[in-house]
């Protein structure tokens, strides 16, 4: 279970298509957090994708984190 995460959270291979959504999910998801700061203003809908895009990145390091040695033995 962890080496299929380790395959879908590392940059995608051409055949592995699960890789690749998440790759573009992580690039829209890094897109849409910089939108607040380069607005410079503050509304609900800013504090709302500041705080969402916050647990998504949490959440892709805790996964980074739990498959850290595969990456290490293979480096």
């Amino acid at each position: 279970m962890r080496k299929r995460i380790y395959e879908i959270i590392e940059v995608s291979t051409d055949n592995d298509r699960l890789s690749s959504v998440y790759d573009f999910f992580m690039m829209f998801t890094i897109i849409v957090s910089i939108i607040p700061l380069c607005t410079h203003s503050e509304s609900v809908v800013f504090n709302i994708i500041d705080k969402v895009t916050v647990v998504i990145f949490i959440f892709d390091y805790l996964l980074r984190i739990a498959t850290a040695d595969i990456k290490l033995k293979r480096d």
